[in-house]
């Protein structure tokens, strides 16, 4: 059964420019927890997209106990997004939804970023 779906679409000149002006202070408030081996402009309107699209999915948005830095975007071998999540919001999900599985799509262009999330109970 499907918990939730959300979609985001971000500019990614809007991500850099807000990078560019706070650096350390936007990676400490949305990317704290990401796994990435180096930080570039898409990577960073991807993963914003991913946590936008996560917090839709669960009709939330970003308020607790869904903060950005609870929900972490890494990567398989294969370069797909997977999401994984740390802290109250992984018992909010446990408590809410039991066992679940979350999908991630993710898609971007030279000015977009485009995320989809499905949580579907397992």
């Amino acid at each position: 059964m499907i918990i939730g779906h959300g979609i985001d679409l971000v500019e990614i000149d809007r991500v850099n420019n807000i990078y560019a002006k706070y650096k350390k202070n936007f990676i400490s408030k949305y990317f704290l927890n990401d796994q990435f081996k180096s930080i570039n402009k898409n990577l960073l309107a991807n993963n914003f997209a991913i946590k936008e699209a996560f917090s839709k999915s669960i009709g939330m948005g970003f308020r607790s106990p869904c903060y950005p830095n609870n929900i972490v975007v890494s990567r398989n071998e294969l370069g797909k997004p997977v999401i994984s999540l740390k802290n109250k919001l992984e018992s909010y999900l446990n408590d809410t939804f039991g066992k679940y599985v979350i999908h991630v799509s993710l898609t971007d262009t030279k000015l977009y970023s485009i995320a989809s999330v499905i949580i579907e109970q397992s």
